[in-house]
């Protein structure tokens, strides 16, 4: 690696000829640097971590690019709302970073979208839920802002969970004094993330827009993407390390910290995720980062009342790990390319990341795939002072990262300070837009 980018890979080199330091990767195993493709942060309202806090956890995980969602108030229009994320992440970060906008229903797609994309910022999120909120997308406005984005060249990405089954529901829960733990997955259900993903496979493909689906859980949702797969539509669908691991039963052991949107699902559920993955109809892995300062933990009197959203991003990588490769057997490329060298394709980082290549950025994660860690909240580096993978033991643990060639982490240590991190500036590739 000279001058931030990798120069060879696999010629000998002699160390006395070496200017700088020579690592010794004997028995790790030497990945690009992994690329968290669904941060958040904290904005004007929502979550615990500044957003150079969530760089800053990330980073302790072995992560070297994370590319965070940012939410603009409704008096502030998103494109101002990313120049001002450009400037706080370049400010604050420690590692390389981008950013997805959201827009709210209210918001002037014809006007932001160009604006955002031309401040590099070409991922466009709609929520399809969240309807007490505010921020749910109604189905006419969905569908011209879908247009107004392919017209642009842009990646519209997606919350599928239909709102009105959500709001319906939840109303009705509350309504008859049903608001504890266990009532929550009955409120948001499977067919409401299938219907979800449904319509905006049928929008996306009526206005011929490329999408990419965050966070999904159900087996039906997946089938259903498949299909669009199969037909040659351009969709692309993520899930999470907490969707692959944990079930609404960790919810009732966990308590609220576990209430997260998508809820979790079904073993069935997950175990249609992973199959998904093997065979490639699901193509990133992404935490979800969702922080929220709350310490409530077990049964609730109105689970409604509590946020949605937990830490991740720091846990990603060894969490999938060791559930991918050390229990059930799998292969460390797919690992590869569900955490680095898809979302780089996908989201326009590639051949700059993603990859160990000549050319490309050096930004490579070193894991030990022998030793052994209990994760621990109180050993995070999030603003969050929970896990949701308190006390769980995995084998395999990033040891090692670099950005640009400049290590960042060593051995548990940061090693960069705040602003080394670069805004990456994304456009699309073809096969994409």
């Amino acid at each position: 690696m000279k001058d931030g980018v990798i120069v060879s890979v696999g010629v000998p080199v002699v160390p006395s000829q070496v200017t700088g330091r020579v690592v010794d990767a004997k028995g790790k195993l030497v990945l690009p640097g992994v690329i968290d493709a669904h941060v958040h942060c904290q904005t004007w309202t929502d979550h615990a971590d500044a957003i150079g806090d969530s760089h800053r956890s990330a980073a302790f995980g072995g992560v070297t690019t994370a590319i965070t969602q940012i939410r603009a108030p409704l008096d502030m229009a998103p494109s101002d709302a990313i120049t001002h994320f450009i400037s706080e992440g370049e400010r604050t970060s420690p590692i390389d970073f981008g950013l997805h906008t959201i827009l709210r229903p209210e918001h002037d797609a014809a006007t932001e979208v160009p604006k955002v994309m031309a401040l590099g910022s070409p991922s466009v999120k709609f929520f399809m839920s969240y309807k007490d909120n505010g921020i749910m997308t109604p189905d006419a406005t969905l569908l011209r802002n879908l247009r107004i984005v392919a017209e642009n060249g842009g990646l519209a990405m997606v919350h599928a969970e239909d709102g009105e089954i959500l709001a319906h529901l939840v109303d009705h829960a509350k309504a008859s004094g049903r608001t504890r733990l266990e009532d929550f997955a009955w409120t948001h259900p499977a067919s409401a993330e299938d219907l979800g993903v449904y319509k905006a496979l049928a929008y996306a493909k009526a206005t011929d827009c490329p999408l990419y689906i965050l966070h999904m859980t159900t087996k039906g949702g997946v089938k259903l993407l498949g299909d669009a797969v199969a037909a040659g539509q351009r969709v692309f669908g993520e899930t999470c390390p907490k969707y692959l691991t944990l079930t609404n039963d960790d919810l009732l052991r966990v308590g609220a910290q576990a209430k997260v949107g998508p809820p979790l699902r079904s073993d069935d559920d997950r175990e249609n995720l992973w199959d998904a993955l093997e065979a490639g109809t699901l193509s990133v892995v992404a935490s979800d980062h969702a922080p929220r300062a709350r310490e409530r933990t077990g049964q609730v009197d109105d689970v409604f009342a509590e946020p949605y959203g937990a830490p991740g991003t720091e846990t990603m990588l060894p969490v999938i790990y060791d559930e991918l490769v050390v229990k059930r057997g799998g292969s460390v490329s797919l690992l590869a390319e569900i955490l680095s060298t898809n979302p780089a394709r996908i989201y326009g980082l590639y051949p700059k990341k993603g990859i160990i290549a000549a050319g490309s950025d050096a930004d490579l994660v070193l894991v030990d795939p022998e030793r052994r860690e209990v994760i621990s909240a109180a050993t995070q580096h999030s603003t969050a002072t929970y896990s949701l993978y308190e006390g769980r033991e995995v084998t395999g643990w990033p040891v090692l990262s670099t950005v640009r060639g400049r290590i960042v982490l060593d051995n548990g240590e940061l090693k960069q300070q705040p602003g080394f991190g670069k805004y990456q500036r994304r456009s699309l590739p073809e096969f994409t837009r």
